[in-house]
């Protein structure tokens, strides 16, 4: 009994590690490619452009809307954050 158990367990994480494993592979691809063509693309209209970022005041990671150039609004409780370099 202890054997089909162990075997079982073994194929279940087999099974497990090769589905999420070729997901990312693809995902971090895309996001590669993804990353190459933002560096090369020049961003005029910033009224629209949603990014993920921790928020300090929600203590959750939200969506934040680009107002100004790397100066983004939180979605949920309207806080700002300034990521423009210091000069």
């Amino acid at each position: 009994m202890n054997w089909i158990s162990f075997i079982t367990g073994g194929m279940s994480v087999v099974l497990a590690y090769s589905l999420f494993s070729s997901g990312q592979e693809e995902e971090m691809e895309a996001e590669f490619n993804e990353e190459e063509t933002v560096a090369n693309a020049v961003v005029k209209d910033f009224a629209g452009r949603y990014v993920t970022l921790s928020c300090q005041t929600c203590r959750k990671l939200k969506k934040h809307m680009e107002i100004v150039p790397d100066v983004y609004q939180c979605t949920k409780c309207k806080r700002h954050t300034d990521l423009r370099p210091v000069s």
